[in-house]
């Protein structure tokens, strides 16, 4: 995840490779990943806006919570009317989606029997 990536560059993108050699066949690197390859491509400066977003949804109520509590969905703003079959379709998807985001976080989505959930 980002998240991870942020966190351990250079350790998650050697394991993001290691992975897409062992477990889908892509041909090895020719050389591994030194953090020098990896500062080219990871720039935590453009995560702009990141820490003032999270601050903005940690205002809202707390509509979910999966994976023992860690992985917490907030409330979102929306332009859509309350009340109207539109603001409940989005408000349905947004929280499919967010299943999904913290299902991808743990790992869950990973798993070769993961349920994905029907989008209707």
């Amino acid at each position: 995840s980002n998240n991870a990536v942020l966190a351990d560059p250079l350790n998650e993108v050697q394991r993001i490779s290691d992975e897409l050699t062992s477990k889908c066949g892509v041909p090895a690197p020719p050389r591994s990943v030194t953090l020098e390859d990896v500062e080219k491509f990871v720039d935590p400066n453009l995560q702009h806006n990141k820490k003032e977003n999270d601050e903005k949804a940690a205002k809202l109520p707390v509509i979910a919570t999966y994976n023992d509590g860690k992985c917490v969905v907030h409330d979102f703003e929306s332009d859509t009317k309350e009340g109207t079959p539109t603001a409940a379709r989005e408000q349905k998807l947004y929280g499919q989606a967010m299943r999904i985001y913290c299902d991808f976080e743990s790992g869950k989505a990973y798993e070769d029997d993961y349920q994905w959930p029907q989008l209707d």
